[in-house]
């Protein structure tokens, strides 16, 4: 509170040496300032006060001579709207209302300087009582709260100061976003929506007609620059593209508004929207009828700013630019008693100090000693023709009783019914603490006014959402000539979107603004950003999709129908005994099944034999019987897809091969037992040596390939897929198949076989005749390199899945013909034509040769037959 009191202090003086509220027009309810040719204030003394901010006039260069008929409207509403509230018993009954109205030139530097000087010294302390002040001024007065500014640069800059004294603002046309920030403007309201809706409304309205390519010119201020921010994100978050945007210097000159009325005409898009005030939208209108009908392509969309202020019947530009231009403001309905009351005020209206001015310039006479103009008469009225009862003033009005309404309220509350002021609120004279107390009630706030139409303010203490649209129609005939009032409301936009209740003029219809036309029949779009593309003719192989924005290669195994609109399936491949991959898989299966065949009935007939005997019968069977079960893989990998057939290749690929490889093992581990050993073996080793519990390993070890097995099959059931390899045809088969998932069903059998042929080569020079493990060796090595050329066979070939079947398939059974012939065949040859050789003594027989080069020892006295 102190450092209140010391502000307020100061802009007292500040306001005193300013020149504050001066010279007496001589009336005693008026007291007006003009300093020094300087500017007026309209005071109106009252109980209290409500203090208005209106652009009475706007700058030209540094000075405010430009008289704004919108200003003069505004004045004269916040007086109308006073008079009545004084009048009405209803509402404040037994208290005046006064005014203090200063004019912020449409300028916020201007408007901070007569804020300073005529409204903040009410709300301090001290007396505002000056040397040159009118002693008419009550010295004490109670200031409710602040209506205005008009534009959102005023405002805001306003804000900054009222708030610091907890001084409700409530404006009536203010709309920038930036306003809706609570953390730094706590004490300003609005009866208007802000920009991010007007922005809402305007995309809407521009997507609605197809306009996906759009300009913004925007005013270098607060207004303008939140508005474009507005606009550009929802225009992003819409979908509609910015093809370029300008900004109107604070002070343009004529060269800068022709720049940037050449950069829109360069650009694709037509629909320019116009987000600045009414003052820099005229002058834009100026520069772009210099370049006549070339301009007139230019479709404007406006903003609240200027929409229905434009034109004048001072402006200087053919409304014909204007034409077809799409405007939005709040919605607002003209006020029914303004224009009687507007229309009866004369050069005796004494309360406002600017209407004399007004009169002059609307009349076109000189209360001087203009020669060249008549002497207006004392009881000059406005002209009727002139007149235009501007809808916006309902928005004055409204931000008027909104104070008033919560002043009542609060009236009310205090006073206890009691008429007229009472020292609960009269105790409040001259500081700030009476707006303070009405800025809670404000924002619950709720009343209709004289239109009907309900006023009230949101958590940010913004108006309720209600755009009205407007068409300007140069083409329409006033019957007195003026272009005031061919602006014609067509619509609205509320939360719900945009609705239309008249047509369009034409221009509308017919405008666009896209950055790229629709493509012809059988062309692509190729987007290159959001909004610009090129038409492309697809290719043979491709066809356009569904929303026609890129030409689509067909998937794998469809090509395009005859005119390109879809993709028609290829005939469906599928694995058969009759392909050459088949009958090739099925030749090597037969011949190796029939070797198979041929080795096994000759172990079986000499099965007593020494050979037969020392290889281990039972093994050697169950080696056999998986390299049958292995040749037969290809009947169930080249079987038509079904999951029986898919389930059976997966239990070929995975059992049988570790049958074949567990077997081996099997044998080798037992020959390194009875070779590597140094002593007698004892009667357990030599137990775990016999055939059943050989058997016994063997299973063990297939066993954990069966769990895996049924893992797999559990996590990933046999299924039929279809694959598409190539552009060329479409092939059918077991998921599993045609892909790398393959190869776990060739881990485990892999491992063993690794193992094995280590086990094999470390032991090859076995001290006797009986070499097993050499030929245990070759057929592991032939193995690898079998295995190895699959595995890259497999992986590179990544279009022909047949082939790839084929190829695990031939994998499978060339694997298990090279352990038959490596293996098997040996002993076979001698058991068959060397029968000499299939005796105890010759299998048994130390290796000379072997001996002397490697300096073995004598042959272990275990012995392989006994086993």
């Amino acid at each position: 509170m102190i450092s209140l009191y010391v502000c307020g202090t100061f802009i007292t003086i500040f306001g005193c040496i300013g020149g504050g509220v001066a010279q007496s027009t001589g009336t005693s309810n008026l007291v007006t300032t003009r300093r020094d040719s300087d500017y007026k204030v309209q005071y109106r003394p009252g109980d209290i006060l409500i203090a208005g901010m209106v652009p009475v006039h706007s700058r030209e260069s540094e000075n405010c001579t430009i008289i704004r008929e919108s200003g003069i409207q505004a004045v004269e509403t916040m007086n109308m709207i006073i008079d009545q509230v004084n009048s009405d018993d209803k509402i404040l009954p037994g208290i005046k209302l006064g005014s203090i109205i200063i004019d912020t030139c449409n300028s916020d530097n201007e408007a901070v300087r007569r804020l300073l000087s005529n409204i903040i010294p009410h709300l301090s302390d001290e007396d505002v009582r000056c040397s040159n002040l009118q002693t008419d001024a009550p010295s004490r007065p109670l200031v409710a709260g602040v209506s205005g500014g008009a534009s959102s640069s005023v405002s805001i800059q306003a804000a900054n100061i009222l708030q610091a004294y907890s001084v409700p603002q409530v404006s009536y046309w203010s709309s920038s976003s930036e306003l809706s920030n609570k953390d730094r403007f706590k004490s300003f309201f609005r009866v208007v929506p802000p920009d991010g809706k007007q922005a809402e409304a305007i995309i809407a309205f521009a997507k609605e007609r197809g306009w996906t390519y759009i300009s913004i010119v925007y005013e270098d201020d607060a207004y303008g620059l939140n508005g474009f921010h507005e606009l550009r994100n929802v225009a992003e978050r819409e979908g509609v593209c910015i093809n370029t945007f300008e900004a109107v210097p604070r002070t343009p000159t004529d060269q800068d508004l022709r720049n940037i009325i050449l950069n829109l005409l360069d650009q694709k898009s037509k629909a320019v929207v116009l987000f600045t005030n009414s003052v820099s939208a005229s002058r834009v209108m100026v520069a772009a009828q210099e370049f006549g009908d070339k301009a007139k392509e230019l479709l404007w969309i406006g903003s609240d700013a200027w929409t229905n202020g434009i034109p004048t019947a001072r402006s200087n530009f053919d409304d014909g630019i204007l034409h077809g231009a799409v405007g939005f403001q709040p919605a607002a309905t003209a006020l029914e008693r303004l224009a009687p009351y507007f229309l009866n005020l004369t050069l005796n209206n004494s309360r406002n100090p600017w209407f004399s001015e007004y009169l002059e310039h609307i009349n076109l006479c000189t209360m001087g000693t203009n020669a060249s103009r008549r002497k207006c008469d004392n009881n000059e009225k406005v002209n009727p023709s002139a007149f235009h009862n501007n809808p916006r003033m309902q928005n004055v009005g409204d931000s008027v009783l909104a104070i008033v309404h919560a002043l009542d309220e609060y009236h009310r509350t205090v006073c206890n019914g009691r008429v007229g002021m009472c020292p609960a609120i009269s105790m409040h004279s001259g500081t700030n603490r009476l707006a303070a107390t009405l800025i809670p009630i404000l924002k619950k706030i709720n009343f209709t006014d004289a239109s009907g139409r309900l006023v009230s303010f949101d958590a940010n203490q913004d108006g309720i959402t209600n755009y009205h649209i407007f068409n300007y129609d140069a083409n329409k005939e006033m019957y007195d000539g003026s272009v005031i009032g061919k602006w014609k409301l067509v619509g609205e936009y509320t939360n719900k979107g945009i609705r239309l209740k008249e047509k369009l003029i034409e221009k509308v219809y017919n405008t666009e603004s896209v950055c790229s036309k629709p493509c012809s029949f059988g062309q692509a779009v190729v987007v290159q950003t959001q909004c610009c593309w090129h038409c492309e003719q697809c290719a043979e192989n491709e066809f356009v999709s569904g929303n026609g924005t890129a030409c689509t290669p067909c998937p794998p195994g469809q090509k395009p129908n005859a005119e390109k609109t879809y993709c028609e399936h290829l005939m469906i491949k599928e694995i058969s005994y009759a392909s050459e991959y088949g009958i090739a898989c099925t030749c090597v299966s037969l011949v190796g099944l029939l070797l198979t065949s041929i080795v096994t009935a000759i172990y079986v007939l000499h099965r007593k034999t020494p050979i037969v005997k020392a290889s281990g019968n039972e093994l050697c069977f169950v080696i056999l019987f998986g390299l049958a079960v292995t040749f037969l893989n290809f009947v169930a990998m080249a079987a038509p897809p079904a999951i029986g057939s898919c389930v059976a290749s997966r239990a070929i690929l995975s059992i049988w091969p570790t049958i074949i490889y567990a077997g081996l093992l099997t044998k080798t581990i037992r020959i390194v037992i009875i070779f590597r050993s140094r002593h007698h073996l004892s009667k357990k080793t030599t137990m775990y040596l016999q055939s059943r519990y050989q058997i016994a390993f063997t299973s063990a070890m297939v066993l954990i390939q069966v769990l895996i097995l049924s893992i797999w099959l559990i996590l990933r059931p046999a299924d039929i897929a279809i694959h598409f390899p190539s552009h060329e045809f479409v092939y059918r088969g077991c998921g599993y198949l045609t892909n790398l998932e393959i190869l776990l069903a060739l881990i485990y059998p892999f491992l063993l076989i690794i193992v094995c042929t280590t086990l094999a080569t470390l032991n090859r020079d076995i001290p006797t005749e009986f070499n097993e493990t050499k030929h245990i060796g070759f057929s592991m090595y032939a193995t690898c390199v079998i295995w190895l050329a699959f595995l890259a066979i497999f992986v590179t070939n990544t279009k022909d899945l047949s082939q790839r079947v084929m190829t695990t398939s031939m994998c499978m059974s060339l694997s298990a013909a090279t352990v038959l012939v490596c293996l098997f065949g040996p002993k076979c040859f001698k058991i068959l034509f060397r029968p000499w050789l299939n005796k105890h003594s010759a299998v048994m027989a130390p290796r000379n040769v072997q001996n002397e080069r490697t300096g073995a020892g004598p042959t272990p006295t275990n012995t392989v037959s006994d086993m």
